[in-house]
């Protein structure tokens, strides 16, 4: 078993949330298993707090228990993508419906795919040094959405055409979300073109900045200030600094479940 979760956790293509889903649907399938599977899973998590989040939800049950534990959390993601689609629509209806995307984000592309006929154009950056950009793009054309894969150094000009930044997160705390770097570069970028941008993330990779600690760990993730972004939560959307009580309350209830 540990060799199979050490597979599905170093897989460098299929981000944070792929890895999760994965993990969930080898739970439920019966291949992952056992007394020991939240050490296993918190063992090989690293910075990815979903993994953790999921440890801790697995811990100390049942061992019948752990697939209907599984299940809850894939119907909460396919919740939580239906419902950020929702989010999505509303926040971009006064745009182009363009947008902007770097790295590989699951949650991003899941609430796209409830409004993918809204959507007119998707930039995708590159994503160096790991060029995860590349099988995003992919997925994003396999899904039918228009695509074009751009250089990472033209960020600012898709920006300045009106595109606006959809960005996915590995983690989100009070203050900062958690993603590849060259997110704080397309934040920046947007807010000094006046186009207030968008960060999609599955609740189960939220937290409080004490539960995620001094991650991340990964050199090639950085954290990025929440100040002026709007921040998508499954059916919940919080406009940063305005409703950062609200998000501060939620964060807390999430970290004693």
């Amino acid at each position: 078993m540990s060799n199979l979760i050490e597979e599905l956790t170093n897989d460098p293509t299929s981000g944070a949330s792929g890895i999760y889903i994965k993990v969930l649907n080898h739970i439920v399938l019966g291949y992952l298993k056992g007394e020991d599977l939240a050490d296993q899973i918190m063992a090989n998590a690293g910075d990815m707090i979903s993994l953790n989040y999921l440890a801790k939800r697995l811990r100390n049950i049942p061992l019948f228990k752990q697939k209907e534990i599984a299940k809850e959390l894939q119907k909460q993601v396919r919740a939580d993508s239906a419902a950020a689609g929702i989010q999505l629509y509303k926040g971009l209806s006064n745009s182009k419906n363009i947008i902007l995307c770097h790295s590989n984000s699951g949650s991003v592309l899941r609430a796209l795919e409830h409004r993918k006929n809204r959507i007119e154009l998707v930039y995708q950056t590159h994503s160096k040094p790991g060029n995860e950009g590349k099988n995003s793009a992919k997925m994003f054309k396999s899904n039918g959405f228009t695509v074009k894969l751009i250089a990472d150094s033209r960020v600012a000009a898709v920006i300045k055409e009106g595109a606006v930044p959809v960005l996915g997160a590995d983690s989100v705390t009070q203050s900062f979300f958690v993603n590849k770097t060259g997110s704080s570069g397309i934040i920046a970028k947007a807010l000094e073109a006046g186009i207030t941008p968008f960060v999609v993330v599955g609740s189960e990779k939220a937290c409080t900045e004490k539960t995620y600690g001094d991650r991340p760990g990964n050199p090639l993730f950085e954290r990025i200030s929440l100040e002026k972004v709007r921040l998508i939560v499954g059916g919940s959307t919080y406009r940063m600094p305005r409703d950062r009580k609200r998000l501060w309350k939620m964060l807390e209830e999430t970290d004693k479940k």
